[in-house]
């Protein structure tokens, strides 16, 4: 058999020459993790005087180029911003739509439009004909979508702007929106709301804006399987009709482009996209602000993830505090390591590794979200509520010191101007600020308006917008390893996840004598391809030291690890995961926890059965067991495995799903293994593939796996070296 290889797209190898970068957008949820990186790092100088103390600079006068402005016969919107830099062609486009339009008994409708309105190609082009002609010109089109805006991208090289221009309007005009790309979208969505509880950020999150705004309202609310198993082509198609007209959309366009000509281009190829009048459906507005509550959700974690705030502010165009709120709640917790949250949580008191604050608005009347955000040692939560409410209460009681607003205002301005870096930034954001009515000067007069702020001006704006005495507390973690009981500060409401309940075990067909007589002949084949009997059964451990690359939903991860086994059901792995860490994962047969900077961490007991079954599955020891325990397999077929056929056997796993081994006609060996897998709630549909096998001692083991989760590639490992029967510490494995 050929050793073909499938290679993971979005990672890149040190063997490789070359791979395309797919970074994901931050979402809602994301978003938080990253501000604690945020901020910058104070040094301590002595009172010397230093040469360069005595330097003086002028002050940072930011004037971004303005893009041009120019509308086609249809109605379409442009900023277009020429840069012949590169050889390079972007459009980033918005149309106002969004999640808070999607009717309230098909949530998850707009995300779902979306991928499918790009994933399911055109009427005239075929998904994978689009994906092809598109790679053939290293160009990408993207259709992305927000609760307030959906958005549109074209990246091409410059010789190729009049095809990319044609494929870019093919798919906002003509989608096909295909059935079997929807289904395909709607499992996705449906394992993402089985496996949503698993993040406490996210958890917690999803609670506190339900809490806010209502599960009804667009902002509260959540998707749901039910709705999801509702929405349709035809709706769609109707969200599609409603929304996607070329008056509703504004486009800004950079690179190395010619303005006329590009307009007569982009006048043919919208030529025929005709406008209809859309009545956009009203957004409920919120008229109260909740009562101040405390709300707890158990989740068997030794630490605690909170969420301590209310509404937040509505903003409009002309909205006067702006800047000042930007400049306090940079100084409460949006700053990094600089801010208050940071230095007295974490720093000063211990209590916690992650903590900051974030305050979002909302351009649709209703308030946005405030609040303080933090993960804490479990016996140390209510000690970390107390002190962050006391942070917030002293914002607004004590004016800021002079220094320290001045270091705030001086970041502020110097990382603003870093956020325009590129000609797509700029022309991004001007058609952003028409989009949402604000003065084409705004990005030039930002440093000036934040450089105003005054200390009354923040604590002013801290009386008016921190409510102390009205938050919503959301905490989710194990209160019996409280330090102080929640009922501290106030009535406790205790809130229950339901978890969506798991499919059956899938069952395995009835089999006649004849297939388990020709399964036990291709397992046996099997056996001997990969060293026989004998060898297999005399491996007691192994080390495998290893290479990953992983997609993650911040973009691929390197991971270098170290897999061991321990005969007949332990496994350790150990991993060196960036901006992480080191930390080690381990199944004892009984138990699974986790080690790393926050100590031993034990793993729920539903993932147990998980470690039962990946131990079962593990190559040397299942063909040894399924040899010499005589357990049950029958014969299901043949299938093609990257191009050559494969036997097909089935085996039931410690957890009672069903494996499917395949087992390559040529070689015998195990070349690839399928199966469901579900757990913590979640049901996905796992593929493992194996090839590049090597001689190890006798046993042949592959080098090369790659692993696919529900149709989509997940990681892709690399061999470094194997020991069998090494000289294993049993400590390892015990916690």
């Amino acid at each position: 058999m050929k050793n073909q290889s499938v290679r993971l797209k979005n990672v890149k190898h040190p063997r490789a020459r070359s791979a395309r970068a797919c970074p994901s957008p931050c979402g809602k949820y994301s978003r938080i993790a990253i501000l604690i990186l945020l901020g910058m790092l104070c040094v301590t100088l002595s009172t010397a005087a230093k040469p360069h103390e005595e330097l003086t600079f002028e002050p940072i006068h930011f004037k971004p180029p303005v893009p041009e402005q120019r509308e086609l016969s249809n109605g379409m919107k442009l900023y277009l911003l020429e840069d012949r830099e590169l050889p390079l062609f972007n459009i980033n486009g918005l149309i106002k739509t969004g999640s808070i339009y999607e009717p309230g008994d098909k949530v998850g409708l707009a995300s779902i439009f979306a991928s499918v309105m790009r994933t399911g190609g055109t009427v005239a082009r075929e998904p994978d004909a689009l994906n092809e002609e598109l790679e053939s010109m290293a160009a990408s089109v993207e259709i992305s979508m927000s609760a307030e805006y959906g958005g549109m991208n074209l990246s091409t090289l410059a010789e190729d702007i009049e095809k990319g221009l044609e494929i870019f309007a093919d798919v906002l005009m003509h989608p096909a929106f295909r059935e079997d790309k929807l289904e395909l979208r709607k499992q996705q969505t449906i394992e993402g709301i089985r496996r949503r509880n698993d993040n406490p950020i996210q958890l917690a999150w999803r609670n506190f804006s339900a809490l806010l705004y209502g599960k009804t309202h667009p902002f509260g609310r959540y998707s749901e399987i039910e709705g999801v198993e509702s929405i349709t082509v035809a709706d769609l198609q109707a969200f599609h009709a409603k929304y996607y007209q070329p008056d509703n959309i504004s486009l800004a366009i950079t690179g190395d482009f010619d303005t006329e000509t590009l307009i007569a281009q982009l006048e043919a190829v919208f030529a025929g996209w005709e406008n209809r009048e859309i009545e956009f459906p009203d957004v409920p507005l919120v008229e109260n602000a909740p009562e101040p509550s405390v709300n707890y959700i158990f989740k068997d974690l030794n630490q605690t993830t909170m969420l301590i705030g209310h509404f937040g502010i509505k903003r409009t165009p002309d909205f006067p505090d702006y800047f000042a709120l930007r400049v306090m709640n940079e100084i409460l917790g949006e700053g990094g390591f600089t801010s208050r949250l940071m230095r007295e949580v974490r720093e000063k008191h211990g209590l916690a590794y992650m903590v900051g604050s974030l305050m979002q608005t909302s351009y649709y009347t209703n308030p946005g979200e405030w609040f303080a955000y933090s993960q804490t040692r479990a016996d140390k939560t209510a000690e970390a509520i107390a002190l962050i409410i006391d942070i917030v209460s002293n914002l607004r009681e004590t004016p800021v010191p002079a220094d320290e607003l001045q270091r705030t205002k001086d970041s502020l301005t110097n990382s603003f101007v870093f956020q325009f870096d590129s000609s797509s930034q700029i022309a991004f954001q001007q058609m952003m600020l028409a989009f949402r009515g604000y003065a084409p000067d705004f990005l030039e007069t930002f440093s000036d308006n934040i450089a105003k702020v005054t200390a009354e001006d923040v604590r002013q704006v801290a009386q008016k917008y921190l409510h102390p005495d009205a938050l919503t507390i959301v905490t989710v973690g194990n209160k019996d390893s409280f330090d102080r009981p929640l009922s501290e500060f106030g009535e406790v409401n205790e809130i229950e996840i339901v978890r969506p309940e798991p499919p059956p075990a899938e069952p395995m067909p009835e089999a006649n004598e004849a297939d388990i007589a020709k399964a036990k002949e291709i397992l046996a084949a099997a056996v001997e391809a990969h060293g026989g009997i004998e060898k297999l059964q005399a491996v007691k451990n192994f080390v495998m030291k290893r290479q990953t690359a992983a997609n993650t939903p911040n973009g691929p991860m390197q991971i270098e690890e170290i897999l061991s086994y321990l005969d007949p059901d332990k496994v350790r792995q150990d991993m060196n995961i960036p901006e992480i860490g080191e930390m080690s994962q381990i199944f004892d047969g009984e138990s699974a926890f986790m080690k790393g900077q926050m100590g031993v961490q034990p793993l729920p007991p539903e993932v147990v059965n998980t470690y039962r079954d990946s131990v079962f599955r593990e190559t040397i020891g299942l063909l040894t067991n399924l040899t010499l325990n005589d357990v049950p397999v029958q014969y299901a077929g043949t299938a093609e495995v990257n191009g050559t056929p494969a036997s097909v056997i089935l085996v039931t796993q410690p957890s009672g799903e069903m494996l499917r081994i395949f087992i390559g006609e040529e070689t015998h060996y195990v070349v690839k293994m399928s199966f469901r897998e579900t757990s913590q709630g979640v049901t996905a549909n796992w593929e493992t593939l194996f090839d590049d096998y090597r001689d190890v001692d006798g046993i042949h083991i592959s080098h090369h796996i790659v692993q696919n989760v529900d149709g989509e590639l997940f990681s892709e490992t690399w061999v470094n070296d194997v020991m069998l029967n090494a000289d294993v510490d049993a400590s390892l494995f015990e916690e």
